[in-house]
């Protein structure tokens, strides 16, 4: 069964990564949404976006709510992440085959995907908060990890354990609330700090 699933994995990974190398356009917009500096801004700034996109003073303080738990989700499944790549060794496509590689060469190990793993923890946590803003955290969490299949750089089962465990992450924090209650107190108690202090210098 496991080999069946690491052959399935590869297959998979062949007909995305074959793509690669066939239309200049595709491959600079794939390494553009590999690389670490795009789509983690854009999921920066909308984390911001949904910080302060609240209409009163009660929706304020629950989409501050929201961003706290964002954060705790991704610090858990940061950690999760890591504990996993303790154990499992798993190296990258390009160490055991023949890739069509478009993207510089990580060093460390494939499984799970970090980048994978980090941007579906914004998308669930942000669903689990805000179910219609959330689903604009979608699109750049997938073609992040798409385009880590494409440039060669990780396998599609590497990619679906960082969902599994940003999900299970976004979700334990969203369901154990009260984890978030003390640091969610004083970003509430800084916000109003803050209303005070610009109020004051109008």
């Amino acid at each position: 069964m496991w080999t069946w699933l690491l052959n399935f994995d590869y297959t998979v990974f062949t007909w995305v990564n074959g793509l690669a190398g066939r239309n200049g356009l595709a491959d600079a917009a794939m390494k553009t949404f590999c690389n670490d500096h795009l789509v983690p801004f854009t999921l920066g700034f909308m984390v911001v976006i949904m910080a302060l996109h609240g209409r009163n003073r009660a929706a304020d303080r629950e989409n501050l709510a929201a961003t706290v738990r964002l954060f705790m989700a991704i610090a858990v499944s940061m950690a999760v992440m890591q504990l996993v790549v303790t154990f499992v060794h798993r190296p990258r496509p390009f160490a055991d085959h023949e890739v069509n590689m478009i993207f510089y060469y990580p060093t460390d190990w494939s499984f799970p995907s970090n980048p994978a793993t980090a941007t579906f923890t914004f998308f669930f946590s942000a669903c689990f908060s805000d179910h219609r803003f959330g689903w604009w955290f979608l699109p750049p969490a997938l073609l992040m990890s798409f385009a880590r299949i494409y440039c060669g750089v990780h396998y599609p089962g590497d990619v679906l354990a960082g969902i599994i465990i940003a999900a299970a992450s976004a979700y334990l924090v969203h369901r154990l609330r009260f984890l978030s209650r003390p640091f969610v107190s004083i970003v509430n108690a800084l916000e109003s700090r803050a209303r005070s202090a610009l109020s004051l210098r109008e």
